[in-house]
């Protein structure tokens, strides 16, 4: 039992050196590749750099050198410091300096409306987008009306409190006229024959003086006051006596002059008005001497006089009648 467990032994120290040389071995290796891979690869020769750039050099050199004259601007007469900050912009080659009156960088707009009045308690601020081309066409405080029209009506851009009349979107889209006309055919002194030729169909009546008279069934619009004689130059009769008859329209209570031979038109006009703020919408059907509303606001005019390519009209007071205050609303 002794003799098996020393021979065990004898193996076992024999394996342990065997491998102990074989790592002593393995480390003698490694350090001789390790003292390689240590070594510095050499520079080789660049013969093959370009020249630097002569005129560059000189270039830089020169700019370097190079002395600059700062010149302060002038404000009122003073002197900038040039510490201080100043707004020029550069457009097709010119330059604008904001802070001065000319030249204007947007016309017809001024320099301080974009920038802001400094002098004012609060100062103003700039402008958003004033670089843009179309600042004009902008609305800076959303209240339905372009920068430029705020200019227009001097009202402040920055404040959708303070915007130009309603009234400045209101719009004569067209005027439509009804015709009425009507002709004196003849006369004796007593009684006279009175055509109305529009609207269709055809009419005629025999009135007498002070009578009421009216074309359609059930209807009487107009009194016949007086009567006279008077020579009057035809077109191609020359010198004839006519008569004239003097009528009142009740229903607008004016009076007009019927000539023998010759049609007057009483035509009644209505306007087709167009409200542009915010949206397009349209008023339609609005005959003159009548009232109408501004789509959503409330507010009431009465349109004072019609005419072809414009339209006068007054807002209507408490007491629903139109106020002193006239507006020209134009053909758009």
């Amino acid at each position: 039992m002794q003799n098996s467990q020393g021979n065990y032994e004898k193996v076992i120290l024999t394996l342990s050196a065997l491998l102990a040389i074989g790592v002593a071995v393995w480390l003698v290796l490694e350090s001789q590749g390790f003292e390689d891979s240590l070594a510095l690869a050499q520079p080789s020769a660049q013969s093959g750099m370009n020249p630097p750039d002569k005129q560059k050099v000189t270039e830089a050199t020169e700019t370097i050198r190079k002395k600059y004259a700062w010149t302060s601007p002038a404000r009122n007469g003073k002197a900038v410091p040039l510490n201080k900050s100043v707004l020029l912009v550069m457009k097709e080659g010119q330059l604008f300096d904001l802070l001065l009156p000319e030249p204007k960088f947007r016309e017809p707009m001024t320099n301080i409306f974009l920038t802001g009045d400094l002098s004012k308690s609060p100062p103003e601020s700039q402008l958003p987008d004033i670089f843009s081309p179309n600042v004009g066409d902008l609305d800076a405080d959303g209240d339905g009306f372009s920068n430029l029209e705020e200019f227009n009506a001097k009202t402040d851009p920055r404040d959708a409190s303070k915007m130009p009349p309603l009234t400045n979107k209101l719009f004569l889209r067209q005027r439509i006229s009804h015709d009425y006309i009507m002709k004196l055919v003849s006369g004796d002194g007593a009684t006279f024959q009175i055509q109305r030729l529009k609207p269709e169909p055809k009419a005629s009546k025999f009135v007498a003086m002070n009578e009421e008279f009216g074309f359609e069934k059930g209807v009487t619009r107009f009194k016949l006051l007086s009567a006279k004689k008077e020579t009057i130059q035809h077109p191609t009769l020359g010198p004839m006596d006519a008569s004239i008859v003097k009528v009142l329209d009740l229903s607008t209570k004016k009076e007009f002059e019927l000539v023998q031979g010759k049609e007057i038109n009483l035509a009644e006009y209505e306007a087709e008005l167009e409200f542009l703020w915010k949206k397009r919408q349209t008023i339609p059907g609005v005959r003159g001497g009548k009232t109408f509303q501004l789509p959503g606001l409330g507010v009431t005019y009465h349109i004072l006089k019609l005419e072809e390519t414009k339209a006068v009209i007054s807002p209507n007071g408490k007491d629903g009648k139109p106020t002193p205050e006239t507006v020209e609303i134009l053909q758009r």
